[in-house]
């Protein structure tokens, strides 16, 4: 989990056990919580774990921020980008710009 202390959006995933997957677990959710800090991220998977997902049941959270500050290496600006931006799309890399 990432801590932060300014606001920002985050995507929060909510996967669930299941032996009939490969990895062993499924994805039930996949949201954006926009304007939120770490912190308060931390209190909400709480509270969804008491409420909806209890952790007995096979629920598990995760939550990253949706996207990132990268500098573009052709002109020296931040860009932002997607967290999950593939590295050949990413500006801040020599892939991007050599094609």
């Amino acid at each position: 989990m990432v801590k932060q202390d300014f606001r920002q959006d985050f995507t929060m995933r909510i996967y669930k056990a299941d032996k009939r997957t490969k990895s062993g677990e499924k994805i039930v959710s996949t949201t954006v919580w926009a304007g939120r800090t770490a912190s308060i991220m931390e209190r909400e998977c709480a509270a969804l774990a008491a409420l909806l997902y209890p952790a007995k049941q096979g629920y598990r959270f995760e939550y990253d921020p949706t996207f990132k500050t990268v500098k573009s290496l052709m002109t020296g600006k931040d860009v932002v980008i997607a967290a999950d931006t593939p590295f050949c799309c990413d500006p801040s890399t020599e892939t991007f710009w050599s094609s």
